[in-house]
C-alpha cells in the first residue's frame, strides 16, 4: 500500500509523515518550539529536575491522547493520513507513534536543557535563538521536503 493511501492506524514507518497536511506538522513544529522556550525558562531555576522536567512535558503532551483515546468505537473512522486534522484525529496514531513523538520531544528537552546548563552564561540569545531554527528545520522538514520534491518534480 502507498503511504499516501494509509488511514491513521496504519502508519508503519517513519517516512508516511511525509503525507501529513502541512497544518498537522505546523502544529507538531509549534509543540516542539514551544516546548524548548519553556525548557530554556525552566532550566536555571531548578538544574537538578531534567528528568522531572521530561515527565512532565510527555505527561502534558499524552494526557490528551490517552483522554481521547477513551472515545473511540469500534466504528470510529480513521481518516488517511493526507486528510487528517491535528485537532480532531492526533489520538488515531498505532501505538509505536507516540513512543517515537515522546522520543523526539525528550531528545528536544534534554539538549535544551543542555545548551542551556552550558551556554546560558555566555550566548544565551543565541543559543536559544540556534536551538529555535534547528528544531523548526527539523520539525518542519517533512513539509519542506515535500515542497522541494514537488519544485524537483516540477522542473524535470
Amino acid at each position: 500500500m502507498r503511504s499516501a493511501e494509509k488511514r491513521l492506524d496504519e502508519m508503519n514507518r517513519l517516512a508516511d509523515m511525509l503525507h501529513f497536511p502541512a497544518l498537522v506538522n505546523a502544529g507538531a513544529t509549534a509543540n516542539v518550539l514551544l516546548t524548548i522556550a519553556l525548557t530554556w525558562y525552566v532550566e536555571p531555576r531548578h538544574p537538578a529536575l531534567a528528568g522531572l522536567w521530561v515527565g512532565v512535558v510527555l505527561v502534558v503532551n499524552l494526557l490528551p491522547v490517552v483522554l481521547l483515546r477513551l472515545t473511540l468505537r469500534p466504528d470510529t473512522p480513521y481518516p488517511a493520513l493526507k486528510d487528517m486534522n491535528f485537532v480532531h484525529d492526533q489520538h488515531k496514531f498505532s501505538d509505536w507513534v507516540y513512543l517515537a513523538a515522546s522520543a523526539n520531544m525528550s531528545f528536544w528537552v534534554l539538549l535544551t536543557w543542555t545548551a542551556s546548563a552550558l551556554y546560558r552564561s555566555t550566548h544565551p540569545s543565541a543559543t536559544l535563538t540556534i536551538l529555535e531554527v534547528v528544531a523548526f528545520l527539523a520539525t518542519f522538514s517533512p513539509v519542506l521536503l515535500r515542497k522541494a520534491i514537488a519544485s524537483s518534480q516540477a522542473f524535470l
